[in-house]
């Protein structure tokens, strides 16, 4: 930034359904800085018992095993770098019976043979220590490295998902691979599934993902939607962002920080309920139309009309949204 600033940062949960994302949970990390100085963590709030250092991964565990424990289904886990890289959160994600795919760092070492794990024997005639530490009998890979040794013929040229200026198309290479957690003590490796998505445009980025999914158990079309799912909830912070205040708070309270994210997250439910009741009359509204529309209702008076006004705010701006959208699919899609 080049200054020094203040910030909470927060673990996120979300859920998805197809482009519909919700943010559903949130936790405030606390660096073992603060959680070592007791009296710092008081003074700004922080009740007694949640001042316990807890990892991001760990967090971001807990609210999940909270969605399990009310009764929230859903059917795998996806997650950022900082949760793919390293093995602690697939760790726990996988005996809560739970799928994931998560994506890892260009460094993710992976092996494509199934690894013997063992203490290497001493060579004869070799001086020196016995090996007591456990090591793979076969060199292992990063994906990045990986990725340069395929042909464009092993990759599968797929439709990812519908944007505003046509199909998201990528090249998309699955297959079985395996990871050995060493510092973790792991006596054999685990086998996942290693999921590549390379770009065809420049402006897009390569990205390496893996699932404890097995390799045959579904298409790679499945593969290719479960990896870019996480758009969406990228895009839930950019809309609660942008659009509902989520970042517009000056709070230097636990009690603060709590109450504002709660506050745009019920902002952000009634938004999304709003989009999915119009989403035969009025598809193309965004978090943005019912910002406004509801803003300009709460400035008018009772007998405001806001059923005909949505008409003619939105409609206008929708007819040339939708002429754009319409110019990269089908001519002939419906008016």
């Amino acid at each position: 930034m080049g200054k020094i600033d203040n910030c909470q940062v927060g673990v996120y949960l979300s859920l998805c359904a197809l482009k519909y994302a919700y943010l559903t949970n949130f936790k405030l990390y606390l660096p073992k800085e603060w959680t070592d100085d007791k009296e710092h963590c008081l003074k700004a709030g922080v009740p007694e018992n949640e001042i316990v250092f807890k990892t991001k991964q760990e967090l971001g565990l807990a609210m999940i095993k909270e969605h399990i424990e009310n009764g929230v289904h859903f059917d795998y886990v996806n997650g950022d770098g900082l949760y793919g890289n390293g093995y602690t959160f697939s760790k726990g994600v996988e005996p809560l019976g739970k799928k994931y795919v998560l994506d890892v760092h260009s460094n993710q070492q992976i092996f494509l043979q199934k690894p013997n794990i063992r203490v290497p024997e001493i060579k004869e005639g070799n001086r020196g220590r016995k090996p007591t530490l456990l090591k793979p009998d076969i060199e292992g890979i990063s994906v990045a490295e990986y990725e340069k040794t395929l042909r464009k013929s092993d990759f599968t040229e797929l439709r990812i998902r519908p944007t505003t200026k046509g199909w998201l198309t990528a090249l998309i290479h699955v297959v079985k691979v395996w990871v050995w957690d060493e510092k973790g003590g792991d006596l054999e490796a685990i086998e996942q599934t290693l999921v590549i998505r390379k770009p065809i445009h420049k402006k897009d980025r390569m990205k390496f993902s893996l699932s404890n999914i097995k390799y045959n158990e579904q298409s790679t079309e499945k593969f290719a939607f479960m990896q870019a799912q996480r758009f969406w909830i990228e895009r839930c912070f950019r809309d609660d962002s942008h659009d509902l205040g989520m970042s517009d708070y000056q709070v230097r309270t636990y009690k603060g920080f709590n109450n504002h994210l709660a506050l745009t997250y019920a902002a952000m439910e009634y938004v999304q309920n709003q989009r999915l009741q119009n989403i035969t009359g009025i598809p193309l509204l965004s978090f943005n139309d019912v910002r406004i529309l509801l803003a300009k209702e709460i400035r008018e008076n009772a007998d405001y009309d806001i059923e005909q006004d949505r008409f003619e705010q939105v409609s206008k701006r929708h007819k040339q949204r939708a002429k754009d959208i319409r110019r990269y699919y089908q001519p002939d899609l419906p008016k």
